[in-house]
């Protein structure tokens, strides 16, 4: 969806939900209070709020279900994650002073390859991850799950300590979510310093269990998918944008499978874009019969083009014909019975190839191969259906990036008509951003910054580990806040950088 439509209508269905909400309490007020107490919502002005303790025993009974050994599991995985917690520290920390100090400036390569209507991007602290906006629908989705199991586990680990849970919620503010939960702190501080760091990392190290589930799930998508889907074995078309120029009613359509282009196998995404990028590379030649080039030729005096000097054979101002050169084969032999260059209709050429020639040697025919600028390659796309019933090639001359940038594919292909290849296409996509967003938010949260777990946490370690050198417990808190003051502001700081680079400066 596009970020634009999209922040309108949240922002209108916003507007809506505080207008009735300062309508019935103003006309229906002990009714409507009832209604709000009871499920725990809070509406104000773009911002949502509910708050239950309807998992709380649920919560007590997943702590505190099981034998012996299922609990000693969960202490040691827990023990686990306090270690982890701490090995991420360092390395947040890294990536927020890399993200600060990088220069930000695109790569030569990529800056020469991009269009120029490249869409948004939204770059984060991961380096080389930046999201695209238009996805933003993916990233509210995957926020909340990613926050609903980091609240889980700090759950789950103040049951197993014995710290009351007294309620869970989550508040979006206009887009953004954000989810607590709730703990009495009185006794998460009688802990022992070991057992509250338990519960105070138990959030990240779910986090980083999770976002190894994901990708766990990804490397195995293939396996998990192939009852319904056939993967790696064609792309299927997912979509073709408006301004495409293979739509029409030779060119291509939604749900067909593309088995090769210019000879060349397709059998995966990426195989799909190397077949693309070939055609603009390689420059295949055609193996042509004699009697079809002397019956359809349509050759004018050889001149050479007045603004590139591209030899030219043809009528220039004809855009359905090519000049075509004949290829010498290995010996160096050229056919007697056909002249050097022929101009031929390129569609009805294609469309009469038996076979793809690089080296002048066909079985059947003589090899051709057209005269065309660099910039442009003609691509033969091989297609069926569904049923596996081979479709009337689709032909097209241009630039390969008009390709990729219109036609959307898959490389899941549905066994059942009723199945769409987007399907787990979405499934996959979500999966990745759950990845890339949980260990983003283990690493944020380990960092000192205030609002984070790594705040309680430095808190817990200094209060715990200084209090034979540092008497005071005021003095404490003082060093507290002076390493949590330095990790919120770089943390404010590569916010501001990102917030540069993703919206201010595309601006400008």
């Amino acid at each position: 969806m596009d970020p634009f439509v999209f922040f309108i209508v949240l922002a209108s269905l916003y507007g809506v939900l505080y207008f009735f909400d300062r309508f019935f309490k103003s006309c229906m007020h002990y009714p409507y209070d009832a209604f709000l107490k009871n499920t725990g919502l809070s509406i104000n002005f773009m911002s949502l709020h509910w708050h239950t303790s309807a998992f709380n025993r649920t919560l007590l009974r997943w702590g505190s279900a099981g034998n012996s050994c299922t609990r000693r599991v969960m202490i040691t995985s827990f023990n686990v994650g306090v270690l982890v917690t701490f090995s991420l520290l360092p390395i947040g920390l890294i990536l927020l002073i890399a993200t600060i100090f990088s220069s930000g400036e695109q790569d030569s390569s990529s800056s020469v390859s991009s269009p120029v209507g490249v869409p948004v991007q939204l770059e984060i602290l991961l380096p080389g991850v930046n999201l695209p906006l238009e996805e933003i629908g993916y990233y509210i989705t995957t926020l909340v799950l990613c926050l609903v199991v980091h609240e889980m586990g700090h759950a789950l680990a103040a049951v197993m300590e014995d710290v009351p849970v007294t309620g869970f919620g989550i508040k979006f503010i206009f887009c953004l979510p954000l989810a607590y939960t709730e703990l009495s702190h009185d006794h998460l501080n009688s802990l022992r310093w070991f057992r509250k760091l338990r519960v105070l990392c138990a959030g990240i190290w779910h986090n980083f269990v999770f976002a190894g589930v994901c990708y766990l799930l990804i490397s195995t998508v293939g396996i998990t998918m192939s009852p319904l889907y056939a993967y790696n074995q064609h792309v299927v078309v997912t979509e073709l944008t408006r301004k495409s120029p293979l739509r029409g009613e030779r060119g291509l359509q939604v749900d067909n499978q593309i088995t090769q282009v210019n000879g060349c196998p397709v059998n995966s995404e990426e195989s799909w874009v190397t077949c693309l990028q070939n055609s603009l590379k390689l420059k295949p030649g055609y193996c042509v019969s004699a009697d079809f080039v002397q019956l359809n030729d349509e050759s004018s005096a050889i001149s050479h083009h007045s603004i590139d000097g591209q030899l030219q054979c043809c009528d220039e101002l004809n855009p359905n014909v090519s000049c075509f050169e004949v290829v010498e084969d290995a010996n160096g032999d050229v056919p007697v019975e056909l002249p050097q260059h022929v101009c031929l209709n390129v569609r009805r050429t294609l469309e009469e190839v038996s076979e793809h020639c690089s080296s002048g040697v066909c079985n059947e025919g003589f090899c051709l191969r057209p005269l065309i600028r660099n910039i442009t390659a003609i691509m033969t796309f091989k297609r069926q259906n569904f049923r596996g019933e081979k479709l009337p090639p689709v032909i097209y001359v241009g630039h390969p990036w008009d390709v990729t940038r219109t036609v959307e594919v898959s490389a899941f292909v549905p066994r059942y008509s009723l199945l769409k290849a987007a399907w787990p296409d979405a499934w996959l996509l979500l999966l990745k951003y759950n990845v890339v967003f949980s260990i983003g938010l283990a690493l944020i949260n380990a960092i000192p910054c205030f609002g984070f777990d790594g705040a309680h946490i430095t808190s817990t370690v200094i209060h715990s580990f200084l209090v034979g050198r540092v008497d005071q417990h005021a003095k404490r808190d003082i060093i507290s806040l002076i390493i949590t003051s330095v990790g919120s502001l770089l943390f404010a700081l590569a916010l501001l950088k990102v917030a540069w680079l993703s919206f201010l400066r595309p601006l400008l």
